[in-house]
């Protein structure tokens, strides 16, 4: 299937999450700020730097989920900014209510941020492999079940105190992410390492000497800005440049 390319309400959407985010978080800076100017051996002051570096935090998984708006796994994309939110008010709550002595509020929190920072980091390998070759796609595969795994028993032993008691699920636990860390570190570079199927097939050779030539010369006097353009709306389709031009060729009426 054909990928389409951002449509323009997923784009202002997409900007509108960004603009809220930078307003958020400036808002939450400049209360740290002001601050650090005053009395900071205060309660309050100690509850505003808190509130600063969360919102900060959460603000980058919230950028994560946003950068999917509009493209392959926008749904995901979705859900990746929900629970950041989640998290963040959970958080929030956290560092002003003060529920300390309550068990099942830690409880939430930890889930919140656990499901928050897996699929953040999810959003961010979906957005940087742009490379669909069979081998990037089994190991991005692969590295989000790995991170989807360590996600549910690091949830079952946080829920469930007596896991603790098992020593091979604590070693799995850690196995798992180690995993998970490497696939997060290898599948992004593999991408930008190794050339995309399309890039790989021959040119075709049907061509005569001088239709070549003339190929050849309409590509070398694309101007940068062109190119640059090419570029930029095959990354907004999340396709490589080479399969944007050839989906919008295909889409041209027969010359025969």
């Amino acid at each position: 299937m054909a990928h389409q390319a951002p449509s323009a309400l997923a784009q202002s959407l997409r900007r509108a999450i960004v603009m809220a985010i930078v307003t958020t978080f400036s808002l939450a800076a400049l209360g740290g700020i002001i601050v650090l100017l005053g009395d900071i051996e205060s309660e309050i002051a100690y509850q505003v730097l808190a509130t600063t570096a969360l919102t900060g935090v959460f603000s980058v998984a919230t950028f994560c989920g946003a950068t999917l708006i509009g493209r392959r796994g926008k749904q995901f994309g979705v859900i990746t900014i929900g629970l950041a939110v989640l998290a963040l008010a959970l958080a929030l709550w956290f560092v002003w209510a003060e529920p300390y002595d309550v068990d099942l509020p830690w409880k939430l929190l930890v889930t919140a941020c656990l499901l928050s920072a897996c699929t953040a980091v999810a959003s961010l390998i979906l957005l940087l492999v742009s490379n669909r070759s069979w081998t990037v796609r089994i190991a991005l595969s692969i590295t989000l079940f790995l991170i989807a795994l360590g996600c549910a028993l690091s949830l079952i032993s946080i829920w469930f105190q007596s896991a603790w008691d098992y020593e091979w699920l604590t070693r799995l636990i850690g196995i798992v992410w180690i995993l998970a860390a490497l696939g997060v570190v290898v599948v992004p570079v593999s991408s930008l390492l190794l050339r995309p199927e399309s890039a790989a097939v021959e040119p075709q050779t049907d061509l005569g000497e001088g239709d070549s030539d003339l190929s050849a010369k309409a590509v070398s006097e694309l101007s940068p800005q062109s190119v640059r353009r090419i570029e930029e709306a095959a990354r907004l389709a999340d396709l490589t440049p080479d399969e944007f031009v050839d989906r919008c060729l295909t889409t041209l009426p027969d010359s025969h």
